[in-house]
């Protein structure tokens, strides 16, 4: 799995994109708050979630 973040002048975003050769349930991880919604992910999918900047920290992500 890779996880990456991007950063806006309103939001941030995290990634991850399931490099396993088989199917995951994914959710993107934040600290201080509540974690991404759980994805049915197959391999080379992509999985995102947005929240506001601030306080918040990307935590990567986690089988769910």
């Amino acid at each position: 799995m890779t996880v990456w973040q991007t950063t806006g002048r309103i939001t941030k975003t995290g990634y991850a994109r399931n490099d396993c050769g088989r199917t995951l349930r994914l959710n993107i991880v934040w600290a201080r708050g509540t974690d991404g919604e759980c994805y049915t992910v197959r391999p080379g999918e992509t999985i995102s979630s947005k929240v506001a900047r601030g306080v918040r920290t990307f935590d990567g992500a986690d089988t769910c």
